[in-house]
């Protein structure tokens, strides 16, 4: 057990001291749009990105989770079939971000989102040179290797962005960024010391994949509108300007926290699939969600921290957000929960069970935010915060609840 909690313990440094990495580059960037672009204009590229974002997130509908959970016998046919449906879903979404770029514009009133979520889609058709490549490195637990190339991309496109900025590119700055971290992606992950099975189409392994891969879709979906609910209303809710402020609050709040939140999660998955094919996945749970706290710790911390390290780094113009930077950290606590009751689920082939939970955090995010109708800044991190308390309570062991919701439903050979 003591070997396992040092694993679990060494994935999350690794990731994590790649995210800090990044946020250490991000700050760079925060620097270099905020003196380059007016609050307007930072609004817009942070409403491009997540738009971009939304879409990003559903290649974790492919075959990437089948392929990390799935038994050593399945193995080959599964990164097989699993390339194909990578092409293909990296395909529809290029093409389906590039349809509604100009829509998206239109929606909103903004001109300049065409072209920047347009431009933006070119990235996923490079995407799948080395997207099996990518799953068996994280199936094989070799974090650090994964780390380290995920820091050097996010690196590369954070500076990038920041000098793009300084070179008066403007909006289009996030777009040469996004251009960079694709490149250097397939040229860091293509040699990776893993076994490449090739590109396969077996018809009953395929249709089984994308089976399961479209109940991935909808999770997917939902977990991305979730964490873009906030910016897609926030900016018809609030001014341009406003949206524009809340936007800087959250980039200097949850973004920290968000990383903290992906970096142990990307780790607990790998190892959980490991447990529930060794059949211990159950005795593990309570250390997971003892960890689970302790990260949700540090997301206090910085809420607490936040009075002091924002006057430190940004002009005055950015620093009327206190109180909505520290609303933001504390409305970033119970998605670390939700998360890894969803990994786990994920972990034991419980799809529908992950879906339900996604939905249901959705549709309170939706209704609460909806609800209060915010027109400032404040007040809509306020509803943010009511609703992820709503989460948390739902977390409570109330056995019917929990049955309905957690009930394992296995999907396995």
């Amino acid at each position: 057990m003591l070997r396992q909690h040092v694993k679990l313990i060494n994935n999350t440094s690794w990731l994590l001291a790649s995210e800090i990495a990044a946020k250490i580059s991000r700050i760079a960037v925060i620097f270099a749009l905020a003196a380059s672009l007016t609050a307007i204009e930072y609004g817009t590229a942070m409403l491009a990105l997540a738009c971009h974002e939304i879409f990003k997130i559903i290649l974790r509908s492919g075959a990437g989770s089948q392929i990390i959970q799935c038994e050593s016998n399945l193995l080959p046919s599964y990164a097989q079939n699993g390339a194909l449906i990578q092409w293909v879903v990296c395909f529809i979404l290029a093409t389906t971000q590039a349809t509604l770029a100009l829509p998206l514009s239109h929606f909103y009133n903004n001109p300049e989102l065409f072209t920047t979520i347009a431009l933006m889609a070119v990235v996923y058709l490079v995407y799948p040179i080395v997207s099996v490549r990518v799953f068996l490195v994280q199936r094989a637990n070799k974090m650090r290797f994964y780390s380290i190339r995920n820091a050097l991309c996010i690196l590369a496109e954070n500076l990038s962005i920041a000098i793009f900025a300084m070179l008066d590119c403007g909006i289009l700055s996030v777009v040469y960024g996004k251009w960079v971290f694709a490149s250097l992606w397939v040229v860091l992950f293509y040699f990776s010391p893993v076994e490449s099975f090739g590109v396969s189409f077996q018809f009953p392994i395929f249709v089984k994949l994308c089976k399961t891969s479209g109940q991935l879709l909808c999770t997917e979906l939902v977990r991305a509108l979730r964490l873009q609910m906030d910016m897609l209303i926030g900016a018809r809710l609030l001014s341009p300007e406003l949206f524009g402020l809340y936007c800087f609050a959250k980039s200097a709040g949850v973004g920290l926290s968000q990383s903290l939140n992906n970096a142990f999660n990307a780790g607990l998955y790998p190892l959980l699939c490991d447990k529930n094919r060794n059949k211990s996945l159950k005795n593990y749970i309570p250390t997971v969600y003892l960890f689970t706290a302790g990260i949700a710790a540090l997301f206090i911390v910085q809420a607490l921290l936040v009075p002091y390290y924002v006057p430190l780094l940004f002009k005055q113009s950015w620093q009327q957000n206190h109180l909505v930077i520290i609303l933001l950290c504390l409305a970033a606590l119970p998605a670390i929960f939700i998360d890894t009751q969803c990994n786990i689920l994920r972990a034991k082939a419980a799809f529908q069970s992950e879906f339900k939970v996604r939905l249901f955090c959705l549709f309170t995010t939706f209704i609460c935010l909806s609800l209060f109708q915010a027109s400032d800044p404040e007040s809509f991190a306020y509803s943010i915060l009511f609703s992820s308390v709503i989460w948390l309570v739902a977390m409570l062991p109330i056995n019917s609840i929990k049955q309905f919701l957690f009930s394992p439903v296995s999907i396995r050979s």
